[in-house]
């Protein structure tokens, strides 16, 4: 245990410090802070000392050296195992046992200015120092980098009756030298960038070790990024109620199928099979969508993931009980729903809490990576360039298609109707083949419905497609060479043609 007898506190963010120091006047802790710091807390009515006068040296070149201090720091690095406490007592010393310091926040300046001087301001040199004498005594001082931490050190003070234990002070030495390591990487990006320079260093914590990766014979892990401040216990923010262990490909078809879910508000089943969607309805009722997403193809549903954005009823369950199903993933589930299926031991059952989607890409290459923005556009425009303007259901119909093709692998084609994918053609290498491979899962069904494009069609042998099933509207970006022969070919067919201006390519 590390009892807390004298706290050091300059904090940039003084979120909850007054809670924080609440519980240290409590427990009759001595204060020390600096000067902005130390002004807020006599303002709230604490005990607080300046630490210029603790030093007995004043700040110095406009408050930049203030902490930088023998008195401070031997405080702070003293350890008592080594027989230094009688050392710093010579020269009137005392041990400091806790600190509570943030840093300026130089990373939201930095967006802001690209002044070197004004940078060069923002850069903490006495609170990284601070933070990282602390942490390397941290079997004897207890530091708090970030304001997140007062909760937690707040209770287990409290359990412990004014001390800490061993364990929770290595915790925040581990969390400080995370913050400070990071800290210097966006000083030395902001500043490389200044100079023309990019600079990317992606940092990964191990959530858990797969049983294999894309087969058997390959190794796998599933990794987070520390930076975000998720529940490790969750899934890309799930959390597992039963089933067997989640294998690197159920991630991935995990992660393809909540990017489809973040599209839309309105009731929706989204079923996934290989990163891709096999069937996707929209009602206003979760579940009249079930069994029309099923029927889009059943065949590759057999073994597939089903995505709900309601709650999953008793009446869904008994209908996926039935069949062979890999994981279902919800926001919340119906008690006597969970029950059934629960009974089925294999199967994974996840309940999404929440959404927190990244903001790039990351693909690796045989050597080096791509990273890029998420493709979070829908259309720059629908703009009519053949055939009459279509009803607001069926330009509802466009709309929905969009969301779907996007998140289909390119050479990309859905066809829809009244809020529901009929078929579903992706991952060729011509998009004509596409096309042939979503009307014929489509049949009948195709006649009079929507057929929506990823991307241009190079040729007009699409459109003549289309026409033999009976499509009577097409969505695609355009840009082609080749557009006025694909509008001519749109009229001939007596099919209204809509350019969207965006493709959705995803390789």
């Amino acid at each position: 245990m590390i009892p807390i007898r004298k706290a050091l506190i300059s904090v940039y963010d003084k979120d909850h410090l007054e809670e924080l120091c609440c519980l240290l006047d409590k427990y009759k802790i001595e204060m020390i802070a600096t000067g902005n710091t130390y002004a807020f807390l006599k303002e709230k009515g604490f005990s607080v000392q300046l630490l210029s006068d603790y030093t007995g040296f004043p700040e110095l070149i406009h408050g930049r050296v203030k902490t930088l201090h023998p008195k401070v720091f031997g405080g702070i690095l003293a350890r008592s195992t080594h027989g230094e406490i009688d050392e710093i007592n010579k020269h009137g010393i005392e041990k400091i046992d806790l600190l509570v310091v943030n840093l300026y926040p130089f990373e939201e300046r930095a967006e802001n200015s690209d002044h070197e001087e004004a940078l060069c301001d923002e850069i903490d040199i006495g609170g990284v120092s601070l933070l990282r004498a602390a942490a390397k005594n941290f079997r004897e001082t207890v530091v708090l980098p970030k304001t997140t931490y007062y909760s937690e050190f707040i209770q287990t003070m409290q359990t412990h009756h004014g001390s800490i234990p061993g364990e929770f002070s290595k915790k925040m030495m581990k969390k400080t030298f995370f913050i400070t390591a990071r800290y210097d990487w966006a000083i030395f990006q902001k500043f490389s960038a200044l100079d023309g320079e990019s600079w990317q260093s992606p940092v990964l914590k191990k959530h858990s070790q797969l049983r294999y990766g894309e087969n058997p014979h390959q190794n796998a892990g599933y990794w987070l990024n520390p930076l975000r401040e998720d529940d490790s216990d969750l899934v890309m923010g799930c959390k597992v109620l039963g089933g067997k262990e989640l294998s690197y490909n159920n991630l991935l078809d995990i992660s393809a199928g909540l990017g489809l879910l973040d599209e839309f508000n309105d009731p929706l089943t989204a079923i996934f099979k290989h990163t891709n969607p096999c069937g996707v309805s929209m009602a206003s009722n979760i579940d009249q969508t079930l069994e029309k997403a099923h029927a889009c193809d059943p065949v590759s549903a057999f073994g597939g993931i089903y995505f709900f954005n309601r709650e999953l009823s008793l009446n869904m369950a008994e209908f996926l009980s039935s069949r062979f199903v890999e994981i279902i993933v919800a926001p919340s589930f119906q008690a006597k729903a969970l029950e059934l299926l629960q009974q089925k031991k294999n199967l994974r059952l996840l309940q999404r809490l929440h959404s927190e989607p990244n903001k790039e890409t990351f693909r690796s290459l045989y050597h080096g990576l791509l990273i890029q923005d998420v493709d979070q556009g829908l259309y720059h425009g629908l703009k009519i360039v053949a055939g009459p303007e279509p009803k607001p259901e069926v330009l509802s119909d466009v709309l929905f298609g969009l969301k779907v093709v996007k998140h289909l692998k390119s050479n990309a084609i859905a066809i829809v109707n009244n809020a529901t994918t009929l078929g579903l053609g992706m991952g060729q290498a011509n998009r004509v083949q596409s096309t042939i491979l979503a009307l014929q899962q489509a049949g009948e069904k195709a006649q009079g419905a929507v057929l929506v494009s990823d991307g241009f069609f190079p040729f007009a042998d699409s459109i003549e497609q289309a026409k033999t099933h009976g499509i009577s509207i097409i969505a695609e970006p355009g840009g082609s060479m080749r557009d006025s022969e694909v509008i001519e070919a749109a009229k001939a067919c007596n099919i209204t043609l809509i350019f969207t201006g965006l493709r959705h390519f995803m390789h």
